[in-house]
């Protein structure tokens, strides 16, 4: 009898061993097995390239398969998730076209596609998966990310060992040469347009060396790492589930990003809370879930509370960057300030682009920045953007939750990105991964090793 959602092809290799040793047997993976395999494996060249249109490239490729294949595309009708996301695309769109110049923002190629590629083709594939019901084994997943992280610590290795981190003169990316970007890097710049696989000592923040090895930046490995944490706690192989855990939670650890390092102990405490009993079922980790997100994401007093709570922790746990806590506490006051004295205008449509700077010498550090929840969200995008992301990120954890059968525990992964959304942006990860848990599937011969999460599997 063939299984919900999966189609025949699917169906027919969801019982084999995909494993040769070690290797993985091509030939044994789906279509969609060996697009997401290829991607995972092959991020050193993404970075080469400068992460540019990834998503656009895998859209252009879907339609030229659909139109060779059948002639023409056809989707029902796209889901609520797929509205919102789309609109806030479009939206970020828009009100940069009509209010950017008038607020000091240039139009240029990289400003526009942006949100394009980021966001708006996003909610395309987001769409096409939900409409053809794609679903990828987990372990396909487990593997291309143990081969991701074993070319990290061999980078790691290099730097660490051969080349002591010293300073260097980072190399212009693929997409910087195309775009004839001049070879003086300037800080903000980052791995679009130079390769920069580590940032060196910088005595400002208490002379941390702060590691990127294959991703835009260090926000971005940490995100990654969190979610490959997760992921390793669903591997039925005690030792590769070790393996994975330890490395991505070191590699972590190397990239600095403290907001990770205090939501990441939270979610996996929780999960084995949740796990210690069946009074706890999946219909309360996903209301927690849903209220901690609207909650954090909508309701202002909740959201600088949380964001104290992030910066005191964060700053006792990493003292040695006393100086950027000390600021990121000054850019979410002023943001903060200057969304309590906002007009009617810019309180619907937001300030579109980032206030004064908040420490000399360095752009980022603005009004604005430095938080998804009341940088990007209420202070740039006001209440439209805010209700749009809402509508797409409450929609799609209902959605997950609704065909949770025979699926990993992707509601975590979603709860750790909303505990991050309030001292980080929205990081290029955050969406590619929540593809990859719309797509996940578990195998039953590759069920979670720890017995007591085995209920969330079981038939309705």
């Amino acid at each position: 009898m063939q299984q919900p959602g999966l189609k025949a092809a699917d169906q027919k290799t969801s019982d084999r061993d995909i494993f040769s040793g070690i290797w993985i047997r091509w030939g044994e993976l789906t279509r969609s097995e060996k697009v997401v395999c290829a991607y995972i494996t092959l991020i050193p060249l993404w970075w080469m390239w400068g992460w540019r249109l990834y998503f656009v490239f895998l859209v252009a490729g879907i339609i030229i398969h659909e139109l060779r294949e059948n002639r023409e595309i056809r989707l029902q009708r796209p889901s609520t998730a797929v509205i919102g996301i789309i609109c806030y695309g479009l939206y970020s769109l828009i009100v940069r076209y009509f209010y950017g110049e008038a607020e000091g923002l240039r139009l240029n190629f990289n400003v526009v596609i942006s949100p394009l590629n980021n966001i708006v083709c996003f909610g395309l594939l987001l769409w096409y998966v939900q409409d053809r019901k794609i679903r990828i084994r987990q372990q396909v997943v487990f593997w291309s990310f143990s081969i991701a992280i074993a070319m990290m610590f061999l980078m790691w290795g290099v730097i660490y060992f051969g080349l002591h981190q010293a300073s260097y003169v980072p190399p212009r990316s693929i997409y910087g040469l195309l775009t004839g970007k001049s070879s003086g890097y300037e800080p903000g710049d980052g791995n679009s347009n130079f390769l920069m696989p580590y940032l060196p000592t910088d005595e400002s923040i208490g002379g941390l060396v702060r590691y990127v090895y294959f991703f835009p930046g260090p926000e971005a490995l940490a995100l990654v790492m969190g979610f490959v944490s997760l992921l390793s706690l669903d591997i039925k192989n005690r030792l590769w589930s070790l393996l994975l855990l330890f490395g991505s939670a070191f590699l972590l650890l190397t990239s600095g990003t403290r907001s990770v390092w205090v939501s990441l102990p939270i979610v996996i405490g929780l999960r084995y809370l949740l796990t210690t009993g069946k009074v706890f079922g999946p219909a309360f980790i996903c209301g927690l879930l849903a209220i901690v997100s609207f909650s954090s994401l909508s309701v202002p007093i909740i959201s600088n509370t949380v964001i104290d709570k992030v910066t005191n922790t964060a700053q006792a746990t990493a003292n040695a960057r006393a100086d950027s806590t000390e600021v990121r506490g000054e850019i979410y006051r002023l943001t903060a300030k200057g969304i309590e004295n906002a007009d009617n205008s810019q309180l619907i449509f937001g300030h579109v682009v980032p206030g004064i700077g908040v420490l000399p010498g360095y752009e980022p550090a603005k009004v604005g920045t430095h938080s998804f929840i009341l940088g990007t969200l209420l202070y740039r995008g006001g209440l439209l953007a805010t209700g749009f992301f809402l509508t797409f990120w409450i929609s799609l954890l209902w959605w997950l939750y609704k065909t949770r059968q025979n699926r990993p525990s992707s509601l975590l992964i979603f709860l750790l990105f909303s505990f991050t959304f309030a001292t980080m942006e929205l990081e290029m990860p955050v969406l590619a991964i929540a593809l990859v848990c719309v797509m996940l599937r578990t195998d039953k011969n590759y069920l979670p090793r720890d017995k007591a999460f085995n209920y969330i599997y079981k038939k309705e």
